[in-house]
């Protein structure tokens, strides 16, 4: 989701205003924001404001699907000063996700938010594969949050069902890492 707005010129006399961004710069500041893994840039000048989000902040995009009817969740285009643009994704996945997806069972699910990995290192043997039983002390997986690795337990009894997040993908506090047999 972006955000870009320009103010009015300072004299009338001006026919247009001019915008401190061009669309280069505001390619490669995208692209820092990926290579640095940011999800948030505001910068302001005198003449314009530019705010960059990216990533999956939920809150945001249900806070701007309520402004909006289902049908009109298409990408906005960016030529509109102030205009809002959604990444090209229907609204019905955005509130929900497809119904094969979902967990049925109890879930052990991430305290924080980073990055999620099954193992201690590549190559070595995941903490949890399905059909391990687990219980309130086993170790599940490793969540790095600023460069800290921080073992996760289960803080449940059960049988691995699924494993619901794909090794080195992000998760956000609450996200359900595992599904659990009773």
């Amino acid at each position: 989701m972006a955000k870009r707005t320009t103010s009015k010129p300072a004299s009338p006399a001006a026919s247009a205003p001019s915008c401190a961004y061009d669309l280069k710069q505001i390619r490669e500041i995208v692209g820092l924001m990926a290579e640095n893994n940011l999800t948030y840039f505001h910068s302001e000048q005198k003449d314009a404001k530019l705010e960059l989000r990216r990533g999956s902040d939920l809150e945001s995009v249900k806070e701007l699907l309520k402004c909006m009817p289902v049908a009109s969740a298409a990408p906005v285009s960016m030529s509109a000063p102030a205009a809002p643009a959604l990444a090209a994704v229907p609204a019905a996945s955005i509130a929900a996700p497809a119904a094969g997806s979902d967990p049925v069972g109890p879930t052990i699910n991430s305290p924080m938010v980073g990055t999620f990995y099954r193992c201690a290192a590549p190559g070595e043997k995941s903490f949890a594969n399905i059909g391990d039983i687990v219980d309130e002390n086993s170790n599940v997986c490793i969540i790095e949050a600023m460069k800290v690795m921080n073992e996760i337990k289960a803080e449940a009894r059960g049988t691995i069902a699924r494993v619901l997040v794909e090794d080195g993908k992000p998760v956000q506090y609450g996200q359900p890492l595992f599904e659990l047999k009773a």
